[in-house]
């Protein structure tokens, strides 16, 4: 349930310097809210830390990614680095949060098979049983950690805090059942989004790299491997 309490704007450097002990203690509250909707780290992190780089989207389109053009949340449609730096350029403060998961066995020998390229295997109506079951059901946990921090850190007054997922957004994702030929064609890009005020871009549809933003933050981005998969998002707090 959405709940507004009655605090007193916090949402610019100038107002929240006056009493940092108070700013830090709402920092922790934030990452403990991560941590109780299931988030496997949440690090504060300064915003000088965030990388954008015109690259990341450059990505997205060549060679084109499957959601590039058909996905609101996505380019050409989402933010541009440029416009990206711009933002970041005026908070001081945000959170990494993090989510994770083992990947099954089966599922890790179905993405080795020696001699399938990476375009076949999207095309095989086994990877999208397996997409729904693990990276959907693990982005769903992280947009659900995202949204809660961004919505608590606006319940404390932050009214600037904004999120960005991972990947791409799968809200009106159809499931594992919708057939593989089909599976990227769920948000018509021509209407109006049918989830506006859940919906967020992720930080690499907004131009930013991720990995440059782990290491100046101190941290390690590993690739994905069997023993743990991860997606990763980001509230810019104030």
């Amino acid at each position: 349930m959405t709940r507004y309490d009655q605090f007193e704007p916090r949402h610019t450097w100038d107002i929240v310097k006056e009493n940092i002990p108070a700013f830090e203690a709402d920092l922790d509250g934030l990452c403990e809210v991560a941590a109780r909707y299931g988030a496997s780290f949440a690090k504060v992190i300064e915003a000088t830390d965030v990388v954008t780089d015109p690259r990341v989207t450059l990505k997205c389109k060549i060679p084109p990614c499957e959601m590039y053009g058909r996905n609101q949340m996505c380019p050409p449609f989402s933010p541009t680095s440029e416009e990206t730096a711009k933002v970041v350029a005026a908070y001081r403060k945000g959170i990494l949060v993090g989510v994770e998961t083992k990947l099954p066995d089966e599922y890790w020998e179905f993405l080795q098979r020696q001699g399938e390229n990476l375009c076949k295997i999207l095309e095989d109506q086994e990877y999208v049983i397996w997409l729904d079951k693990i990276q959907v059901t693990l982005w769903n946990k992280l947009h659900e950690c995202v949204m809660e921090v961004e919505r608590e850190a606006h319940n404390r007054g932050y009214y600037f805090a904004v999120g960005y997922v991972a990947s791409t957004c799968y809200l009106c994702w159809p499931g594992g059942k919708a057939p593989a030929i089909e599976q990227n064609n769920y948000c018509p890009t021509k209407k109006p989004c049918k989830k506006p005020y859940e919906a967020r871009p992720s930080m690499e549809a907004a131009g930013i790299d991720v990995f440059s933003t782990y290491r100046k933050a101190g941290l390690t981005l590993n690739l994905a491997n069997k023993d743990k998969f991860s997606w990763t998002g980001l509230v810019l707090v104030v």
